[in-house]
């Protein structure tokens, strides 16, 4: 049976995931055992993309990541508004992560945005798990290129194109 347009049992967890950490299929994780499907979007900008890994290289390691969670994980991309590609997808529900304080204000002033630009979608939060609180793909990054290894922050498959893009394999 397909939902219905802007299904509440359909969401969308948009994200760069530039590269998706263990935080990130924290959040996946958790996503599929409330919705009946979670559709992982990466979000990229054609015309001036700054990212380490491309949208394709991103959703590459995303299935990789997520490969033992089952298939109503859909991982796709996007390029412009994460409520325009919900409304598209016929998500009733976007997923955002939380970590502190700073996440919480962001995430708030975005959450009303998308509730203004798209009444019908609704936004989730979900609070990081405690032991991967300060993960952040940035930081994941800065580490890496030092060649620094944050292990327990990212699945193996992202260590080693880690490893590779930073030179160190």
């Amino acid at each position: 049976m397909k939902p219905k347009a802007n299904s509440p049992s359909v969401a969308v967890y948009p994200g760069t995931f530039d590269p998706i950490h263990n935080g990130h299929i924290d959040v996946i994780r958790r996503s599929a055992a409330i919705f009946d499907r979670v559709i992982v979007a990466v979000a990229f900008n054609p015309h001036k993309d700054s990212a380490l890994f491309s949208a394709d290289e991103r959703i590459e390691m995303i299935r990789e990541s997520i490969a033992s969670l089952g298939d109503r994980i859909i991982v796709d991309k996007f390029a412009g508004l994460a409520v325009d590609y919900a409304k598209r997808a016929g998500a009733g529900v976007i997923i955002r992560s939380l970590r502190a304080v700073t996440d919480f204000d962001y995430e708030l002033q975005m959450a009303h945005m998308n509730r203004l630009i798209g009444p019908e979608i609704e936004t989730v939060f979900l609070f990081a798990s405690p032991k991967l609180f300060f993960s952040a793909s940035r930081l994941i990054k800065e580490v890496a290129s030092h060649g620094r290894w944050p292990t327990e922050l990212v699945p193996e498959t992202v260590m080693k194109r880690l490893k590779q893009r930073f030179h160190f394999d």
